[in-house]
This record gives structure tokens, sequence and C-alpha cells, in this order.
């Protein structure tokens, strides 16, 4: 990581965004910039005094928290098209947002998270644990797709290495039926001991210890039956884009989790 952008909306739930975003960005020696987006539907100058205010308030927290040298961006207009653009302009590849939905009556759906990563190219993380230390455990949902192997990396770049990743295959029950189902789970457990050997090989050498294990069952079910186990303060998810209708629900897993989140989340193209 080399630039972190925290999306802030000036609420409580923003500021476990910005604490997560200054832990991040201080151990990882990087820059650290705060974006707030003002609706820009109102007057000039009822927007002049927002823009103030919110600066001001961001500051002030930058302050508390150890931060003042952050920057911090007060803009106008449509705040995930504001906040994707605000990405690309000034070269951010990690993006820190707070649970925004917590009054929407359709919670997750149609809010400015879920817009932000419908467009985001980059890793975001909704960060709603209130302790705000470094990751000391994280579960990564791990298929043989090339998003959810991306989540596994992301996961261990962002964890310090005395940290501890467990990754999670799971065998639908529909998938192993028949005679031969003791070898077929044989043979699919060699095959995601091989992804996570070879995917082990491409990371630094220094870095989280990573285990792994798969489960047969309902896919939804076997992940929350590890959270309880595992008691993760990140899930690192990897988001299918698997055509426009898939790419707009963003995955029924990442949307259940999003929804729902039992810890930080991590979501990976």
């Amino acid at each position: 990581m080399q630039h972190i952008m925290v999306a802030h909306d000036l609420s409580e739930n923003a500021k476990l965004a910005l604490q997560r975003g200054i832990q991040l960005a201080e151990q990882h020696q990087t820059r650290l910039s705060v974006i707030n987006v003002l609706e820009d539907h109102l007057p000039m100058n009822v927007l002049e005094k927002q823009m103030l205010a919110a600066d001001k308030l961001i500051n002030q927290q930058l302050k508390e928290y150890g931060a003042a040298d952050a920057q911090v961006l007060i803009k106008m207009g449509r705040p995930a098209q504001v906040i994707v653009a605000a990405q690309k302009a000034h070269s951010v590849d990690f993006l820190v947002m707070g649970d925004h939905h917590q009054d929407s009556p359709e919670y997750f759906s149609g809010t400015t998270l879920e817009r932000v990563l419908q467009r985001s190219i980059v890793p975001v993380l909704l960060a709603v644990e209130s302790d705000c230390s470094s990751y000391e455990r994280a579960l990564v949902p791990l298929d043989f797709s090339l998003c959810a192997c991306n989540a596994l990396h992301h996961a261990y770049k962002i964890l310090p290495s005395s940290a501890q990743i467990h990754a999670l295959h799971v065998l639908e029950m529909a998938e192993v039926h028949g005679a031969d189902s003791d070898s077929e789970l044989e043979w699919q457990t060699s095959l995601f001991d091989q992804l996570v050997a070879d995917e082990r090989a491409k990371m630094p050498i220094t870095g989280p210890q990573i285990s792994h294990e798969l489960r047969q069952g309902e896919l939804h079910n076997c992940l929350a039956q590890m959270i309880v186990e595992f008691q993760p303060q990140l899930l690192a998810i990897g988001k299918h884009g698997r055509g426009v209708l898939a790419d707009a629900l963003l995955g029924s897993l990442a949307q259940h989790f999003l929804g729902h989140p039992p810890c930080d989340v991590l979501v990976v193209k």
C-alpha cells in the first residue's frame, strides 16, 4: 500500500474507519487522506458553511488520533462518484469506509458503500471493529477464483507478521455424492492444499502464518460456524464479477457479510 484514503461522512461510524485508516497508515508507513463529500443541491452559502464545519471536525479528529499531517479533501457532488474519482486522481490504492447504512430501511442496498464497491478498482475495507489495534486474525473464504486469491494476498499484506490467516474452502454437499464421494473429497482436498501452497509461494517469506482447511456443507453456514470458532477481526472476500447482475449484487457472499458484518470486511476484486 502506498496511499490509504478514508471516506468520512461525519458520523460516529466514520470515526472507526478513520482510526483504522490511521492504524494501517502508521503500520505500513503510507500516505493518508480523508475525504468528505457534500451533496451539492443546497445553496452555496450553506455549502460553504458545511465545508468549513466538515474540515474543522475532521482535522480535530486527526489531531486527536495523532495524524494531523493527513490530507483532508472536502468535495461536492454525488458521494460514490466523487470518492471513486478521487481514488484515481490521487493514486489511492486502499479505501476505508465506515458502516453507513444503520438507518437505511434496505440496510445495505442502495447505500454509498454499495455504490462505491460496485465502482472501486481498489480494495475497500468496511471498518466496524471498535478495537483498532493491529489485526491478528483474518479469515479468507478461498475458492479457485482469481479474486479470492487476491483477497488472500491483500490480507497477507495488511496483517503484521505475528498474525494468523485462516483460509477456508467450502465444498458444497451437492458437489460430492455417490459411491466415489470419499475419493472426490480426497481429490478436492489435495487440489486445495496445492492452491494454498502455490499462492503462499508468491508471497514474501516473512509475514503472517497461513492455515487452511476444507469443509463440506452450505457456504454461508460453514462460514458462520468458522467465524464463531475462529473469531476473526478481519474477513477478506473476493468480489466476483460474473456479468452485470452479479456485479450489481456484489455476489451473495459479499452482500451478506457487508449487510451484517461480523467484523471488519475487506472486499477485493
